[in-house]
């Protein structure tokens, strides 16, 4: 029941936040919507109030129309009171002199009780001719009339209040939520009390002008000193506990004042008091980028924190108040630029909750960017219009392309600069990524792995990740980063990047990713190479042993001089073949078979064996280089083995065709009448009993033949078959291509 009850207090200052919103959000409407209303939209134009558009079911709708420029306004038979185009200003505090602003509630509070009195007598100017018209203002204004800057400010003031309620409700022991509440309190108060009197037609009771003038200022303050408070002791505490005194102290009075209106100028009682707010906001945002140095994840939310605060107050302070303060007119609405504090907000609720802290730093650089184009972009075209005299639309159209020109080249190299980042050309990571992949070792590849990753994010410390790791993951909100290792170099932690200054973020996993991509592609390569070296050694040596081999045992068992010299030119002939030209010319079937009888005829007989040798009805083909190789090689080692081995005097040797795709099957068939086995059983064949049969088998299932190899049952010798197709699978495909 207690932790019920502690549930229900902590999430209190997210009701009673919400119900202040919603509260302060239904008395201004209220009051917006009871005004006097004659459903004009006017404008400042020549020096003049002029009428720019009329509502259709508007009072005045038929006795006013678009261009007509309203000179004065008064109750029937009353004393007329003359408009003056700063009777529209947006905000009152761009006056001169507080007199000045008292003086316009005034006046406007007199419009304000002749349009309730009834009718009102208007004098209009149109071409140079006056004409006066009589109308009688509605007494409320209609919903679908307020503008949408109304809707910005009422939004802005209720967001901030409800998200700096869920703070407090989520972190209600910390002093900086309590501050936080105060700035966003300072922002519902300031935005609700524009929103009424920004938006207002033409008139507004005195009292309720001069009231939400005043709340604004102290809104706009006490915004302030929420902020400088809480960069005190937000992300960490770096001063004393009473140093937010202070603040509240000088900046309270400060905004006493101004509500009071005790100060001769707005400039003193407004627009200084929230410029020295600024520049202390960032001064204590700079004394957390000290006290934070060592500690990433505060430094990631200062970053996020501090940057937003930077680009919505002080975006707000330089199009808004410095303009009012040195004479200018905004550049843009103040309603619209109340939309400049939700950046802090929404900077509060990712620094609050640390979601995704990692990608805070991200996104506070690309905010930064945006933020410093758009500023620029105000700048030049400030400087344009109220120095070289352009109008509005050409100083715009060559701000723009000055900030194209100028700020958008160098941004790329301001992110490098600023972010500190180690930025490895493409070239260069090719070649470190070719290094690890390549290394001839497993330490060698780890330590070059080590190395790429230092040079990438120089992490603090690196070493074995404690789980198996199948692709890059962040671990601990990004203190440490694992990832996978490369071809038996182990999976590996990194902890701390950029010597401790930052976090792992998203675009580092993706980073990474891409690096072991890479680096597979290498060894995978790399794999295929070795291997077909090996299969190429393999062929080569199986070539010596099956080929080289015979002919030189025919050599050996030559009397012939002659013979003997002709088989050793014969066998290097074959050797250079072997080594530089493994695929040789196609040949007929009956032609190669007709060397092989001549050739092993001789090697046989230089032993005293006979040879017999078969062909039955062979078909009429020519056969390519990588069949003629594999045939030339089984009889080539069959023969050999007879003669090594079998202690025979007679050899058969036949052939037969299997039909099949194609060109069917050549069957060959090797057969001795000798007393000793040629070799152990083929399922014995086994490393150490000798080359002679794998290599056979090997061929023969390489080409998609099969081999069998047994001794005969009903007598002395030996029975070895082969069964090769007349045309491998590389050559159907070949064959396949060529005729479509």
């Amino acid at each position: 029941m207690q932790d019920i009850h502690s549930r229900r207090f902590i999430r209190l200052p997210f009701w009673l936040s919400t119900a202040l919103a919603i509260l302060s959000s239904v008395l201004v409407l209220t009051l917006a919507l009871t005004q006097p209303w004659l459903g004009l939209d006017l404008t400042v134009q020549d020096g003049g109030v002029v009428v720019e558009s009329v509502s259709r079911d508007a009072p005045t709708a038929g006795a006013l129309q678009p261009g007509d420029q309203v000179l004065s306004i008064a109750p029937s038979g009353g004393t007329a009171i003359a408009l003056h185009p700063r009777d529209l200003m947006e905000e009152p505090d761009g006056l001169p002199l507080i007199a000045d602003m008292r003086a316009l509630f005034a006046k406007l509070g007199d419009m304000n009780d002749a349009l309730r009195a009834g009718p009102v007598d208007l004098v209009l100017a149109r071409d140079g001719v006056e004409r006066q018209v009589s109308v009688t203002a509605a007494s409320d204004r209609p919903l679908r009339d307020l503008p949408v800057v109304f809707w910005v400010q009422l939004v802005v003031g209720m967001t901030a209040a409800i998200l700096c309620g869920w703070v407090l409700s989520v972190r209600s022991r910390e002093a900086a939520a309590m501050f936080l509440v105060v700035s966003g309190v300072g922002l519902l108060v300031s935005s609700h009390a524009a929103a009424l009197y920004s938006i207002r037609e033409l008139s507004m009771p005195e009292g309720v002008f001069a009231l939400a003038s005043s709340l604004n200022s102290v809104g706009s303050l006490t915004f302030g000193i929420g902020m400088i408070s809480m960069f005190l002791v937000y992300p960490r505490r770096y001063l004393p506990v009473w140093a937010p005194v202070p603040v509240f102290v000088v900046f309270g009075t400060w905004a006493l004042l101004s509500f009071l209106r005790v100060l001769e100028t707005p400039t003193a009682s407004v627009h200084l008091p929230i410029l020295v707010e600024m520049i202390c906001i960032v001064i204590a945002a700079v004394g957390q980028f000290f006290a934070t140095r060592g500690r990433p994840r505060d430094r990631a939310v200062l970053r996020w924190f501090g940057l937003s605060v930077v680009i919505g107050a002080g975006g707000f302070v330089s199009l808004i108040a410095v303009p009012q303060a040195v004479g200018f007119a905004p550049q843009i609405s103040q309603g619209y630029a109340f939309a400049l504090f939700l950046i802090i907000y929404v900077g509060l609720v990712l620094g609050v909750a640390r979601y995704r802290l990692f990608d805070l730093e991200f996104w506070a650089f690309r905010a930064l960017f945006y933020a410093g184009g758009v500023a620029l972009l105000f700048l030049f075209d400030g400087v344009l219009i109220y120095t070289v005299a352009l109008d509005r639309l050409p100083a715009f159209s060559l701000s723009l392309l000055l900030v194209a020109f100028i700020y958008l080249p160098m941004r790329d190299h301001l992110a490098r600069v600023l972010s500190g980042r180690r930025y490895l050309s493409t070239s260069e990571l090719f070649d470190m990524v070719s290094d690890v992949a390549l290394a001839p070792t497993t330490d060698l590849r780890r330590d070059r792995y080590k190395d790429l990753l230092m040079e990438l994010f120089q992490p603090i410390r690196i070493e074995s990740a404690p789980e198996p790791v199948s692709q890059p993951v962040l671990e601990s909100g990004g203190d440490a980063m694992d990832v996978p290792g490369l071809d038996g170099t182990g999976d590996l932690r990194m902890f701390w990047p950029h010597r401790g200054r930052r976090l792992f973020s998203l675009r580092d996993v993706q980073r990474v990713a891409a690096v072991v991509q890479m680096a597979a592609q290498f060894i995978e390569r790399r794999r295929a190479y070795e291997a077909g070296a090996e299969e190429e050694r393999q062929r080569i040596n199986r070539d010596m042993h099956d080929n080289i081999g015979v002919q030189l045992l025919g050599a050996l068992h030559s009397s012939e001089i002659i013979r003997k010299n002709e088989l050793i030119r014969q066998t290097l002939t074959d050797l250079r073949e072997t080594v530089s030209n493994p695929g040789g010319e196609p040949i007929h079937l009956k032609t190669l078979l007709g060397d092989m009888r001549a050739e092993m005829s001789e090697h046989l007989a230089s032993a005293d064996i006979q040879l017999r040798w078969e062909e039955d009805d062979l078909p009429d083909v020519t056969l390519q280089p990588l069949v003629i190789n594999s045939i030339r090689s089984i009889l080539r080692e069959g023969v050999g083995n007879i003669l090594r081995h079998a202690q025979a005097d007679t050899a058969e040797v036949s052939f037969t065709t299997k039909p099949g795709p194609d060109q069917g099957q050549l069957i060959m068939t090797i057969r001795d009448n000798g007393t000793t086995p040629v070799v152990l059983p083929l399922a014995a064949a086994k490393p150490g009993s000798g080359n002679g049969l794998r290599n056979i088998r090997a061929r023969t299932e390489a080409r998609g033949g099969s081999f069998s190899f047994e001794r005969v049952e009903t007598g002395p010798g030996s029975i070895l078959r082969a069964a090769l197709p007349l045309l491998t699978q590389e050559t159907r495909h070949d064959l396949r291509e060529a005729s479509e």
